[in-house]
């Protein structure tokens, strides 16, 4: 399992490349969350999030609104590598 650490600047998020970062951007329930994919590959990817509820467009993800211990559903397929997993309790776990 990695942990999600949780980055507030940008700058600094995008510096770090840590492996299963995550950040969040959007206001009203409306979010996108970046995140450095767990595999240590190094890519960023951007998710549409909604906060406790599943935005309508394709793909989207559940978000439990935890930026330190975040849940999102359903699993999470990263394409650029092909890492496949969940994000749970703040942790990313591999299928």
């Amino acid at each position: 399992m990695i942990r999600a650490l949780h980055y507030i600047d940008r700058r600094e998020f995008r510096q770090a490349k840590t492996a299963g970062s995550v950040r969040f951007d959007g206001v009203d329930g409306n979010h996108e969350m970046w995140f450095c994919c767990p595999c240590g590959c190094g890519a960023f990817s951007r998710i549409p999030v909604g906060e406790n509820v599943k935005p309508d467009q394709s793909p989207s993800w559940k978000w439990n609104g935890s930026k330190t211990e975040p849940t999102l559903e359903p699993s999470v397929n990263q394409l650029n590598c092909g890492w496949h997993g969940w994000l749970r309790d703040g942790y990313w776990e591999s299928v």
